[in-house]
């Protein structure tokens, strides 16, 4: 599981660039499934008899939070503003890689303290990041709309926990690619669709147009969910080594949540829960009204420090969630409920 983690947070992939996890996710899925992708970016990989009527859909968002480049002034200062949700309080002084027409190292630009008056650091439309290189040379190697990645190492950590940022929601891929692993021993009750949707970071586009194409008749959202740490309240959060946090909301299936948590205690996962008035603020949300309606469920790792470079999961979560849907898939979901 940490090899699979390693080799999917250190590649690129932030939304709208999705596709260039594709050969990584048609390798770790060699000989379990046929893999292909859609023109928006989605990666899809099917199990199971394309004769059976009945199609489960498991969806993990494979794009990662990064930055975008949209201006270069005359000093060669690059401006650039958030793809997705970035802790801008995380980012000033920062190291980072521009994916221009060459990696380039540089960093984010932070006014000294001395200077600040107390305001905050750093404003969305205040990210300035500096290579070191004059401005000509920054216009011929870089390009607006390229993509700024946050450098950060895999670290693994006391008690089989490991630290990186895009584990939101690398994670979750991880666990799906487990799971398809743990389902090719057995033959399947139904068919399988495991999406790596694109750009759920921005407006969740991938998912929307995964669930209409495919039309399953349920689905299970793997996310990633706020890990019990200083300041974060209980009721919104789970403990690392729980298994899983899983969804109750009124956007979800009651069918699904309760097959999930009967199937998490049999497999022994204490599981926490994270419980919403409305609607989960994931995938499931959009899944949930495509087409005639799909009955959905959601499983999330815990996580720590979301949206940062320091991302942090224990690692047997992840297996958890992976065992907890390859034995739902296998029992054939709520069709035999």
């Amino acid at each position: 599981m940490k090899d699979i983690l390693k080799r999917l947070c250190t590649e690129e992939g932030t939304s709208g660039k999705e596709s260039e996890m594709f050969e990584i996710i048609k390798e770790l899925f060699d000989g379990t499934a046929s893999v292909r992708k859609m023109s928006n970016g989605n990666i899809i990989a099917e199990m199971g008899n394309k004769e059976n009527e009945y199609h489960i859909m498991l969806d993990a968002h494979v794009d990662r939070i990064g930055l975008i480049v949209t201006y270069i002034d005359g000093r060669g200062f690059i401006k650039a503003e958030p793809v997705g949700g970035m802790d801008l309080r995380a980012l000033p002084g920062s190291a980072v890689t521009v994916k221009g027409r060459e990696n380039i190292l540089g960093v984010v630009c932070v006014m000294p303290p001395h200077l600040t008056k107390g305001e905050e650091p750093l404003s969305r439309d205040s990210i300035w990041v500096d290579t070191g290189l004059p401005a000509a040379n920054v216009k011929e190697l870089v390009s607006l709309g390229d993509s700024i990645l946050v450098k950060s190492n895999f670290r693994e950590m006391l008690n089989d926990t490991v630290s990186i940022s895009a584990l939101d929601n690398r994670a979750g891929c991880a666990a799906l690619v487990k799971c398809a692993e743990l389902l090719s021993e057995n033959e399947l009750p139904c068919r399988v669709s495991f999406v790596f949707s694109s750009q759920e970071e921005t407006n969740e586009s991938g998912a929307k147009t995964a669930a209409f194409e495919l039309d399953p008749d349920e689905a299970i959202v793997v996310d990633v969910g706020f890990a019990e740490q200083e300041g974060v309240p209980s009721g919104k959060s789970g403990e690392l080594g729980c298994g899983a946090i899983i969804s109750i909301a009124p956007v979800l299936s009651r069918k699904i949540t309760d097959r999930l948590i009967d199937i998490s205690h049999r497999l022994g996962a204490k599981c926490d829960f994270e419980v919403d008035g409305g609607n989960t603020g994931t995938n499931a949300d959009c899944i949930a009204i495509s087409h005639g309606g799909v009955p959905c469920g959601v499983l999330s790792v815990p996580e720590k420090n979301m949206h940062t470079q320091t991302e942090t999961v224990y690692i047997g979560d992840i297996e958890k969630i992976a065992e907890i849907l390859s034995a739902y898939v296998a029992e054939g979901g709520i069709r035999n409920a």
